[in-house]
């Protein structure tokens, strides 16, 4: 991690860098301008998996150290943004900002339009929110959605899988009084970094995985204290790059 470059930048300048970066040019005046830097260092990208983790962030990326993700990063985004929750984050890479298809815009759908596949692989009710009719798969588990990043992750210009098995488990621990929440993110994260190293091994070469890191689906109450109660408050969402 010493010589990983940190570069700080909007969460709504991610769609504008995933566009140019698969060769297209952003629309202007619709949505901001891209992470220039980026765009520089991984030109000729043929593809990009995204994979987004739930409850997961620079706090979380320091304090539990999932191994394949310390190990290979490249580049780590520090994204900040008003709204670093689930939602908040889906719809500002989607539609570019908090409006709702600001002028128009959708990221999967302008890549469609412009000859680029993508797949958006998650729970059915986020893909009926977010996928703007492109072409997606319904998964209702992270397991099954892990199962279907194999078939897709080099057979569209843009794969798009959601990690988010933290909110039922949650829930049911909840009920059971069983495991903290910390455990759980800790448990979630470093079972999530060994599938993603899975898909890292399967990826075709020129390929570019980008890792994104939101605030979960509601703000929880942990049990953190002292100064690491004030680092995990201070945590924003992330994504970490690596080129295959």
């Amino acid at each position: 991690m010493s010589e990983l470059q940190t570069l700080k930048c909007y969460l709504n300048q991610l769609p504008a860098t995933i566009i140019q970066l698969l060769g297209l040019e952003p629309p202007t005046g619709n949505i901001p301008g891209p992470v220039q830097s980026v765009v520089d260092m991984y030109q000729g990208i043929e593809r990009i998996s995204v994979n987004t983790i739930d409850n997961f962030g620079l706090f979380e990326l320091t304090y539990h150290k999932p191994q394949f993700m310390i190990t290979n990063s490249q580049a780590m985004l520090l994204l900040s943004t008003k709204n670093p929750y689930t939602l908040g984050v889906l719809h500002q890479i989607m539609y570019g900002g908090f409006d709702y298809e600001q002028n128009g815009f959708h990221l999967l759908r302008f890549l469609n339009e412009h000859g680029k596949k993508s797949c958006f692989v998650g729970r059915k009710k986020d893909i009926e929110r977010y996928d703007g009719g492109t072409h997606s798969v319904p998964k209702e588990t992270d397991m099954a959605t892990w199962v279907e990043s194999a078939k897709v992750i080099n057979n569209f210009e843009l794969s798009w899988m959601h990690y988010l098995d933290f909110e039922n488990l949650h829930k049911q621990q909840q009920a059971l009084k069983q495991r903290t929440p910390e455990d759980l993110i800790e448990k979630l994260i470093l079972r999530t970094d060994k599938w993603i190293l899975g898909n890292y091994k399967q990826l075709r070469n020129n390929s570019l995985m980008i890792i994104l890191g939101d605030h979960g689906r509601v703000k929880l109450n942990l049990e953190y204290s002292g100064k690491i109660a004030q680092w995990r408050e201070a945590s924003v969402p992330i994504a970490i790059l690596i080129k295959k």
